[in-house]
């Protein structure tokens, strides 16, 4: 068959609607026009001479014509991403390339606690640090463009090898002026009649506050929206609202007694969880593997204590 009978934007586009369910989710997720997809999609199909997409309810799910197109996009990307990889070492001599993903609120305890004693054994490996949202952690490394990650959220991802961790419960970071500092916990109730800081949609930690409003028949009104951790901190450090995350993230500041963290009083809020995620089918070279292998130790001894 013609190689023009494979345009790989075309397969990119039928890749993404197979893992988002659906063209419009797959536009937003590639940022183009949803009939540009369709059309694109359209023409594919014709060329093919064969269904690509069927609909089931409210969902769009490739044919098996589809599935085998957006496997063989997978496959070949993920090549691709290895291939850019050796060649990236190549060019800076150095002994392989591993990309981590991390959650925001715990690069500093990654860096410091596994991080070091890694580089430490693997001096010459690259470590390419991203951080973010957990959703597109799961899409990265889906994609095969991360090889691993660390997220925070209500549960873990499903079509990923995923390992989950309690991370304490979550509290209200407020200053130690603030009525609340000398509670013992605080209901989602009192909360609601105090300035609020929140974090963007993406955030983990949103999730699960927004989830504790709504079971308490309550809406989370923020007075501020961050994208940055260190931007709550900053703003409920000033008096200005009370910031929500798990005490281990502000535990430097909580040393110099600047702030204080109180446990919110719900289920949900004691079973905050981290999830360290990976493709079950990505191969790991010797120093990825030891990498995995240093936070799986680090997050189980943190869970512990």
């Amino acid at each position: 068959m013609a190689m023009q009978l494979y345009p790989e934007r075309s397969i990119r586009y039928l890749y993404e609607v197979g893992i988002h369910g659906g063209i419009r989710r797959a536009a937003e997720a590639l940022d183009v026009d949803p009939a540009a997809v369709s059309r694109q999609l359209s023409q594919l199909a014709r060329d093919m001479q064969l269904p690509l997409l069927e609909r089931r309810g409210r969902n769009v799910v490739l044919t098996e014509a589809g599935k085998l197109l957006a496997e063989d996009y997978a496959q070949t990307r993920q090549r691709r991403s290895q291939l850019e990889r050796q060649l990236k070492d190549l060019r800076h001599k150095r002994g392989g390339s591993i990309s981590l993903r991390v959650g925001q609120g715990m690069v500093d305890e990654v860096v410091k606690h596994v991080l070091q004693p890694f580089s430490q054994t693997f001096p010459e490996v690259f470590i390419d640090i991203l951080s973010g949202d957990m959703q597109t952690t799961v899409t990265l490394i889906t994609k095969g463009d991360v090889d691993m990650g660390v997220g925070f959220g209500p549960a873990g991802p499903p079509g990923l090898k995923c390992h989950s961790f309690n991370r304490g419960p979550i509290c209200a970071i407020v200053r130690s002026d603030h009525p609340i500092a000398q509670n013992e916990q605080v209901d989602v109730a009192e909360l609601a009649r105090y300035s609020l800081i929140s974090m963007n949609k993406d955030f983990g930690i949103q999730s699960y506050m927004n989830v504790m409003f709504n079971q308490e028949g309550l809406v989370f009104s923020p007075a501020y929206n961050c994208n940055l951790f260190s931007s709550a901190i900053a703003l409920s450090q000033a008096g200005m609202g009370i910031a929500f995350m798990t005490a281990k993230v502000v535990e430097e500041v909580l040393a110099s007694r600047d702030l204080v963290a109180v446990p919110v009083r719900h289920r949900i809020a004691r079973e905050s969880q981290c999830h360290l995620l990976r493709s079950a089918d990505h191969r790991f070279t010797p120093a990825a593997q030891h990498l995995w292998q240093l936070l799986m130790q680090f997050f189980e001894q943190s869970t512990a204590a």
